[in-house]
């Protein structure tokens, strides 16, 4: 029988924090030591820069969502292929609220050690993002 718990960890981020909107239980979910390669955005570090990330998405998308489109799990590596979607409400990037939909695709990659997300590789369309709203 296969070990789920590194997909039931990544299962737990997605449902807890965004579909509940329970940032506390971040620090049960990331270890300190964790990194995320999140290409654009720059490497976030530890429960705190998952936090900021959190934060920073739901200012700008008070109404964001995450549909998981697909996950696969191979030993402790989780893939998350996901649809973002949400109204830009809140200033992202320097963008002023548009009151546009979003519909973004991204994916994400994620190591699990110790029953704690280590690290991962998150990359979202972002080009897409912009575009959707900026109009063009």
């Amino acid at each position: 029988m296969p070990d789920n718990s590194a997909k039931e960890t990544v299962l737990r981020y997605y449902r807890e924090v965004w579909e509940r909107r329970r940032p506390e239980v971040i620090p049960s979910l990331f270890a300190d030591s964790y990194q995320n390669h999140a290409g654009s955005r720059g490497t976030l570090s530890g429960p705190a820069g998952i936090r900021v990330n959190y934060d920073t998405i739901l200012k700008s998308f008070p109404d964001v969502r995450f549909e998981l489109d697909d996950i696969l799990c191979e030993g402790q590596k989780v893939v998350v292929r996901y649809t973002m979607r949400g109204t830009h409400s809140g200033e992202f990037q320097g963008i002023a609220p548009t009151q546009k939909a979003v519909v973004v695709p991204g994916i994400g990659i994620y190591a699990i050690a110790d029953g704690l997300i280590s690290e991962s590789w998150v990359v979202r369309d972002s080009l897409s993002l912009l575009n959707q709203i900026s109009g063009r």
